[in-house]
């Protein structure tokens, strides 16, 4: 029998419309560890998002799962999911529960998707707390 230990880790990635990621499409903010097991994530919104209507859509996710913690929605949705506050649970994984779990597979980029119209204004981290599993 092999016992490894393997520590808890948490990735914190940036979306941030002021450094230039402001077009629609896909931009890469990073990448996770190939095994990464997913056990939480979360998004803190630091800056409202804006764009030219309010209708500016914004998906969070990884390759191959590109809305897994944050399905595409309006920055002008009633619930207000893209205006700063307090840190919100993402669609995957954030209840900690051992069933919601999600296993990356080699070197996934962590993606945020914009559609509809240009972001003018907005900031975001994406937290996500796992372990690798080996």
């Amino acid at each position: 029998m092999s016992v490894r230990r393997s520590s808890e880790k948490t990735y914190i990635f940036k979306y941030d419309v002021s450094g230039g990621d402001k077009a629609t499409g896909t931009v890469t903010l990073g990448s996770l560890p190939s095994n990464f097991v997913i056990t939480q994530a979360w998004i803190h919104v630091l800056t409202t998002f804006t764009s030219a209507t309010d209708a500016a859509t914004i998906a969070l996710g990884y390759t191959g799962a590109t809305d897994a913690f944050d399905a595409a929605i309006a920055i002008s949705n009633a619930s207000n999911p893209w205006d700063a506050g307090a840190p919100r649970t993402s669609d995957v994984a954030a209840d900690g529960a051992v069933g919601n779990f999600v296993t990356t597979a080699a070197g996934d980029d962590v993606l945020a998707t914009v559609a509809v119209e240009t972001l003018t204004a907005g900031k975001l981290l994406l937290v996500i707390k796992g372990y690798v599993a080996f």
